[in-house]
């Protein structure tokens, strides 16, 4: 046996002590179903009491539970295809979905412990030159903040995935197209990034040498025998696999108030940023690489090194008591034993993979339900029991009110900030001694120095952890979802809330005026009367063509991931150009030679334009590119 690492051993303590320090914080709900070879029969009934009550919107699941020696049970139900009667088996192809990323962290471990790849280094030293040019810092951002997903990028704007297998692009030029603007510092926020992960795939490919699919095949799939998976958006690199995709239909919950499901048949999206989301395989071979992870660390197929895998499942991010929040890319959840793991959605299937670190046993699923929320949120509840933290006495009570924006946004920069004051906001209000919160959130109660305790209006809970600055002063609550609400002061909400108000009332009231006109048309005899007429009709005529414009921009901004760069540029230089022709006519009409005895509508045409052309100033929707 090989002497253990100062790493390793260091790595191993402080997981040991951070588990004692948290366990008084929470503790399991009700009777405890233990997760075990000797108690395979009883998880096995578990799981199949829980498909059971949900049969009416489970098209299909496979589930595997395993320890790190054996499989502990597999239960695979329900129809890969109902069309076609084909049931799914062991041979059925699922997609991981974001599953996938867990891949591009497992090698960026690899290349660390061959000494090519520094975890703090700046990853501009490892890409091309100029390749990075939507960063606002100048701060490095390592591969640490890749799987923190802390680089501080906005959600990914663009057309990232398409139903058309010729629209894909190789992965640096995918990641130029839709390249975000970067919105918050390094290492400041954790904002759950699609980007951020095809980018350190690309840091692989570039270091490696090798294409990013090519060098997963080789270093993973291959040492792990996994034979029956493929990492390419297209599936190329495995036929067999791609073949068994083509059998699978996928489906989405009926939305009646009778359980159902509506088939979308093969439902295939074919992702540029492939390596946050494409891989596809069967249930065995997830659960091979989900095993790996249960291995002594000198024994780990995956590493060469005996502490690599320690290290790998250390903290790289952790809340505010010591709580683990992000293990290098594996998400943590607040469970007494603590499960690390990952899960992950595509347009046509679900997966999930879970880790109990601690006891040596996990648990792979995968479903062709799109955005599954019963397997998802059930299963890690049912094997290791439900968090129900214990409040403490003991803490010093921190004012939580205030407004709080969602840092995975597409509205962090550019012509898209305008969706933001409808969509990323979370207001907490304090009230007959107790905080309530708007979109959902009835009650919310701090529970100890670091954690509130958020009740749901469906009656679930949330758990979100304060984060402060130097000063004691709450900057942020930071969820177990990847995603911190960034505290903001009440001038910026409420200046956003009162631009997008004047905004919209100019649009509109101008819009009226468009109508008005037409409805009064005719012809004067008198010239400068029929130009002066024609003049103000052409500059409200742009003001309703303004508001079919920015109605565009609201949708492009709730559907950015389909919008495409295109679009966006058109409609932003289409807006501007109508403003701009607005204001032209409204100064003309000042200078015809007949005045109007009644200047009443053509002065609020002139302040509403002056408030439109504030609009797209303030909201910067002149700015399609950047985002």
């Amino acid at each position: 046996m090989k002497k253990q690492s100062f790493l390793k051993a260091a790595a191993a303590f402080l997981t040991a002590v951070m588990l004692l320090s948290i366990a008084p914080l929470y503790a399991r709900a009700g009777e405890q179903l233990i997760v075990s070879y000797d108690n395979r029969a009883a998880v096995e009934q578990a799981i199949t009491d829980l498909i059971e009550e949900h049969k009416d919107t489970t098209p299909s699941v496979s589930i595997l539970v395993f320890d790190d020696k054996q499989d502990i049970c597999s239960i695979i139900y329900g129809d890969a295809n109902a069309s076609a009667d084909l049931k799914a088996d062991e041979n059925t192809v699922y997609e991981w979905g974001s599953v996938s990323k867990l891949l591009v962290w497992t090698s960026a471990m690899q290349l660390y412990e061959q000494g090519k790849l520094d975890l703090n280094e700046d990853i501009r030293t490892y890409l091309p030159a100029g390749f990075l040019k939507n960063c606002k810092y100048d701060d490095p951002i390592t591969m640490i903040d890749l799987m923190n997903h802390s680089a501080g990028f906005q959600e990914t704007v663009g057309k990232i995935e398409s139903e058309d297998i010729n629209d894909l692009l190789p992965l640096d030029k995918a990641l130029k197209q839709t390249a975000p603007a970067q919105v918050a510092r390094p290492g400041e926020t954790v904002s759950y990034s699609n980007w951020s992960a095809a980018l350190g795939g690309y840091v692989v490919q570039c270091i490696s040498g090798m294409d990013y699919a090519d060098y997963v095949n080789r270093n993973i799939f291959e040492k792990l025998g996994m034979q029956h998976t493929y990492m390419r958006p297209d599936a190329s690199d495995n036929p067999e696999a791609a073949l068994m995709r083509k059998n699978l239909h996928c489906y989405v919950r009926a939305m009646s108030e009778t359980p159902g499901i509506i088939d979308n048949g093969e439902c295939r999206r074919y992702i540029n940023l492939y390596p946050a989301g494409s891989a596809g395989g069967t249930i065995a071979d997830m659960a091979l690489f989900a095993k790996a992870f249960l291995c002594d660390s000198k024994d780990c197929p995956l590493f060469e090194k005996d502490d690599t895998l320690d290290i790998m499942l250390s903290p790289s991010w952790s809340f505010g008591d010591g709580t683990p929040r992000i293990c290098h890319g594996m998400f943590c959840t607040p469970t007494i034993d603590g499960l690390y793991g990952h899960g992950g959605n595509t347009e046509g299937c679900s997966s999930d993979l879970q880790l109990d670190i601690k006891n040596k046993t996990g648990y792979v699923m995968m479903t062709n339900m799109q955005s599954d929320r019963v397997y998802t949120k059930l299963l890690p509840d049912l094997l290791y029991g439900e968090a129900v933290f214990n409040p403490e006495s003991d803490f010093e009570p921190i004012d939580i009110a205030g407004h709080y924006k969602m840092g995975r946004s597409p509205g962090g920069a550019g012509m898209l900030r305008i969706a933001s004051p409808t969509e990323d906001y979370i207001t907490i209000s304090y009230k007959d001694g107790a905080y309530t919160g708007t979109r959902g959130l009835t009650k919310i109660t701090q529970i100890s120095d670091v954690f509130v305790e958020a009740e749901l209006i469906n009656g679930t809970k949330q758990y979100y952890a304060i984060k402060k600055d130097t000063n004691g002063h709450i900057i942020a609550l930071e969820s177990y979802q990847a995603i911190d609400f960034v505290k903001v002061n009440n001038f910026e909400y409420y200046s956003n809330i009162a631009m997008l108000i004047l905004f919209i009332t100019s649009v509109l009231i101008m819009s009226i005026f468009a109508v008005i006109h037409l409805i009064r048309i005719r012809k004067f005899k008198n010239e400068p009367t029929a130009k002066f007429k024609r003049t103000e009709l052409f500059a409200a005529l742009c003001a309703l063509a303004i508001m079919i414009e920015f109605a565009l921009i609201l949708i492009f901004s709730y559907n950015f991931m389909n919008g495409g760069r295109f679009l966006f540029a058109i409609t932003s230089i289409l807006l501007c150009a109508l403003t701009a022709a607005e204001a032209v006519m409204i100064v003309k009409c000042y200078l015809y030679e007949y005045k109007p005895n009644n200047r009443i509508m053509l002065t609020s045409e002139t302040v509403c334009s002056v408030l439109t052309i504030a609009g797209i100033v303030y909201w910067r929707l002149f700015q399609w590119w950047g985002f």
